[in-house]
């Protein structure tokens, strides 16, 4: 790495963990790159259904599953207590993500989008794009009793493509081939969360199909949003 570069704060917002998976690659070129990685769970993920256990076993597992990630990533994951399937776009929630952003000041922020074929598939996708909306407005904000310094330097906005019609103007292709093996260890962890889901299989097609439009092997591809694409989400 370069004596002079500067790391960005990258950090990728889910609702559960192996959400991620739509942005993983990208997330290990940052880190390989020298740039600050969080990750962050409004959830444990305790509803998955390929699970067999009670609420806290199947936690732990999740949590198991996340300290493994972290090192195959070179992430921070921090796992927030909403509950599975009752994620929702309050003032509350917002501002609990808001004094992260506070302080972990991102430089980019990675989130769900309301893509047609996944966000809208599950509320705790949709909604997660919500708070993440209105988090990063709120850390502008000076509260928190002044503890926590607001954040008002300009985010990078990016939501994964998956599955939708790519708009060309805003959409960001990101060469992951490199990445191959760690995306498949990534895999090898989530597995048992997937269960019948062809999750490895899915991200591998959609990796050659946006390689293929990126000129590379795998590349993974996002939206870049901004306040004119915003406002379809907001209005």
């Amino acid at each position: 790495m370069n004596d002079k570069y500067q790391p960005l704060n990258v950090v990728a917002v889910f609702a559960h963990p192996d959400d991620e998976a739509g942005a993983v690659g990208t997330l290990m070129n940052h880190s390989d790159r020298g740039d600050n990685v969080y990750v962050i769970m409004l959830t444990h993920g305790e509803n998955a259904s390929s699970l067999i256990g009670s609420h806290d076993e199947i936690t732990l597992i999740r949590q198991g599953h996340v300290n493994q990630i972290e090192k195959i990533i070179g992430a921070q994951y921090r796992l927030m207590n909403l509950p599975d399937s009752g994620v929702f776009p309050s003032v509350e929630n917002a501002k609990h993500v808001a004094r992260i952003f506070k302080q972990l000041k991102p430089d980019i922020i990675i989130t769900w989008g309301k893509s047609k074929t996944m966000g809208v598939g599950h509320p705790d996708h949709r909604y997660t794009h919500d708070i993440v909306l209105d988090a990063i407005s709120y850390a502008r904000y000076n509260e928190d009793n002044n503890t926590l310094e607001p954040h008002r330097k300009p985010i990078s906005l990016y939501t994964p493509n998956l599955g939708d019609d790519p708009n060309t103007q805003n959409c960001v292709y990101v060469d992951v081939t490199e990445q191959h093996d760690r995306i498949m260890e990534f895999f090898n962890v989530y597995e048992e969360a997937y269960g019948e889901w062809p999750v490895r299989a899915y991200k591998l097609a959609g990796m050659l199909m946006t390689g293929r439009m990126a000129y590379v092997k795998y590349a993974e591809s996002f939206q870049k949003i901004n306040w004119r694409t915003a406002r379809k989400y907001l209005d």
